[in-house]
């Protein structure tokens, strides 16, 4: 039997119905939403203001704070040791979008808080390459519009729309502007999501159901029943007598804080399903990052800003999750300044000078970038190799030591068991300090922290 011939028209014909098929499906796949190439994928930054990393379930929180949180970062890279350069919204947020050093933003001309002209913030970068971009934000200092505490706002540089409409609101009221933006933004898109759970005053949606905090606590002041912390300010911080507090309000400020946690988690939850059955998550960069962590009397203190360095207030989550890169849990150094660099590296772009770098290293392989991550807040600054941790006083000159290893909650100065660490870390800390702030026997530094606090406590802020 000879074998059938096959005519070259009918090849041309399967040939060309298979082309076309494969127009179709490529056509097809663009339409839903298929996958795209790394210039295309859309950004997502979470911020979420006050958050510490270690009440988290996530970094080992002995509570299920975060149970939602947890299952999403099983498909993320969980960066361990991340830390915010600063202890408060104001400069924290200006360097988590410019990759500049806080420094930079203190005590500009006439006050601002703003970031300067001169700066590259990262919506501007991303609008000038294609991206919508588009802003919720119910910080009353991350804004677009001047506040009672920002006066000149000034965040909107590079943001197509700033929705400030959810001050004063909880999550669900940013997550229902999100979910509007999500549908209508053209892609590739960026979108900054900025939360105030669980800034203080601590009080968790109404709707919420409650796992830490009963809602009639024992013994426990009225205003801290209802989140209020100002009046602890008002004892450690003015020397006022007429406010007091005891362990059992601390413990119960303490349980609303985690509440607040537990409620964030589930609108997160919330957001991150809307990205999925809209069939966008997996092709969206997502980045979870805090401005910083809340320090609840762990070393005699409240609150955050002041001069206030311990982990409790620096050590904040950092979580990405990229299309294509798998699920993972880094040891090496993070910091807030490393966001920006990371997202121009994997979205293929050059990269500009920062004070961060790119944490592609880390993620792909667990590789150090840093040797060191240093901490400006107040007239306090610091230096950590992720094991030693050094806080340095402008006022007095003075240094503490800590070994996070065997000390993660800062109980206990090391400085006279390990001089040399400490005189190493020193001394790398002041050239650090000169390289951005000039000398720090100038006092310079020193009066700028005292002028900015100052500003802050007129305005009601500390």
């Amino acid at each position: 039997m000879r074998p059938v011939r096959r005519m070259p028209g009918a090849r041309y014909g399967r040939t060309r119905r298979a082309l076309g098929w494969s127009v179709l499906l490529a056509l097809l796949l663009g339409a839903c939403g298929g996958p795209k190439k790394a210039g295309d994928w859309n950004v997502l930054l979470v911020v979420v203001d006050t958050l510490r990393a270690d009440r988290l379930s996530l970094y080992g929180y002995h509570r299920p704070t975060s149970p939602k949180l947890d299952a999403f970062a099983r498909e993320a890279v969980v960066f361990a040791n991340a830390r915010s350069p600063a202890g408060c919204t104001f400069p924290s947020a200006n360097a988590l979008l410019t990759s500049r050093p806080p420094a930079e933003f203190l005590l500009q001309a006439g006050g601002t808080m703003a970031i300067p002209e001169s700066v590259p913030v990262l919506p501007e970068m991303l609008r000038q390459r294609g991206y919508a971009t588009a802003a919720v934000s119910a910080s009353p200092i991350v804004r677009n519009t001047p506040s009672r505490i920002n006066a000149a706002g000034g965040f909107g540089r590079g943001f197509q729309t700033f929705d400030e409409a959810c001050w004063r609101k909880h999550a669900a009221c940013v997550n229902e502007k999100a979910f509007g933006l999500v549908r209508t933004l053209p892609e590739p898109w960026f979108l900054y999501l900025h939360y105030m759970e669980p800034h203080a005053p601590y009080r968790p949606a109404a709707g919420h159901a409650r796992r830490f905090a009963p809602k009639d606590p024992k013994g426990v002041r009225p205003w801290a029943r209802r989140g209020e912390t100002w009046p602890i300010a008002r004892r450690l911080y003015d020397q006022n007598s007429q406010y007091d507090f005891t362990p059992r309000d601390v413990a119960h400020l303490a349980d609303l804080y985690d509440e607040e946690i537990a409620y964030f988690d589930e609108q997160l939850d919330k957001l991150i399903g809307e990205l999925r059955e809209r069939g966008l998550l997996d092709r969206t960069v997502i980045v979870l990052a805090a401005d910083h962590g809340e320090e609840q009397y762990e070393h005699g203190q409240f609150g955050h800003c002041r001069s206030l360095a311990y982990e409790t207030v620096l050590k904040t989550p950092l979580v990405m999750r990229i299309p294509e890169v798998e699920g993972a849990r880094r040891q090496a150094l993070a910091d807030n300044l490393d966001v920006v660099p990371t997202l121009l590296d994997y979205l293929g772009f050059p990269a500009a000078k920062f004070e961060g770098l790119s944490l592609r290293p880390v993620i792909e392989g667990d590789k150090p970038i840093r040797r060191l991550s240093f901490g400006t807040q107040g007239v306090t600054r610091t230096a950590s190799d992720g094991t030693h941790k050094l806080i340095f006083d402008l006022a007095s000159g003075t240094s503490r030591l800590f070994d996070l290893s065997a000390d993660p909650g800062e109980k206990t100065d090391v400085l006279a068991k390990h001089p040399e660490e400490a005189q190493h870390l020193q001394a790398t800390l002041l050239r650090w300090l000169e390289a951005r702030e000039g000398p720090a026997v100038s006092g310079k530094s020193r009066r700028k922290a005292e002028e900015l606090e100052k500003k802050l406590r007129a305005l009601g802020y500390l």
